[in-house]
């Protein structure tokens, strides 16, 4: 039984890595696992910032741009913003339904504000979410 799922994709795996055998880079097997494509390409674009790629400034969000801010209200809107407008513009296989945080006390301590981002994949109307570490202070 085969399962329609080109709609989903392919292309590089994130992280990248590099096939033991040719030396080339690995190609992501995920349109058998679904979503996890769409997982990584959100990752991708979340963990890029505007100009680090040679061949399109434009790709990746701002969230990098926020680390040093103070952890309050105003950061999660910003967050809740970047997220929104980054995720929509590069990744149209999906409708980000929400964006969270995961403020416990053991994270705020370590710097971390995880961001739990909720979508929709537009074609099967599935849920999927992730979560994305949002660490507050860059080494």
């Amino acid at each position: 039984m085969s399962t329609n799922h080109d709609f989903l994709g392919t292309g590089l795996k994130f992280p990248f890595s590099f096939n033991t055998r040719s030396g080339g880079v690995d190609v992501s097997s995920s349109t058998v696992r679904e979503h996890e494509h769409i997982r990584e390409s959100i990752l991708q674009i979340l963990g890029s910032r505007p100009g680090e790629r040679f061949m399109n400034q434009e790709f990746g969000s701002k969230l990098k741009d926020l680390v040093f801010e103070q952890n309050d209200s105003v950061l999660k809107g910003l967050i809740r913003h970047h997220v929104k407008e980054a995720v929509g513009r590069w990744e149209k296989r999906v409708i980000v339904t929400d964006v969270s945080f995961d403020d416990s006390s053991q994270n705020t301590d370590n710097h971390l504000l995880p961001i739990i981002i909720s979508y929709r994949v537009i074609r099967t109307q599935v849920e999927g979410n992730l979560v994305y570490p949002f660490i507050r202070e860059e080494v």
